[in-house]
């Protein structure tokens, strides 16, 4: 008995991913595998609470 070879998920890689949960949602169930998050220069002050909102919408892209 033959088996048919089936490809095994590639992983794929999107740059510039959106700040939108639905959209970050969508992406990963079509199977990308990891968005690059584009930052703007800015000082330390600026820059932390940018990266805790993301920090927050990878928690619930998890979930």
């Amino acid at each position: 008995m033959t088996h048919p070879h089936l490809p095994a998920p590639s992983s794929v890689t999107l740059g510039g991913a959106p700040e939108d949960l639905d959209l970050l949602k969508r992406n990963r169930d079509l199977g990308i595998a990891r968005m690059n998050v584009r930052l703007p220069p800015a000082k330390t002050e600026e820059i932390l609470p940018l990266l805790d909102s993301w920090a927050k919408l990878i928690r619930q892209l998890g979930a």
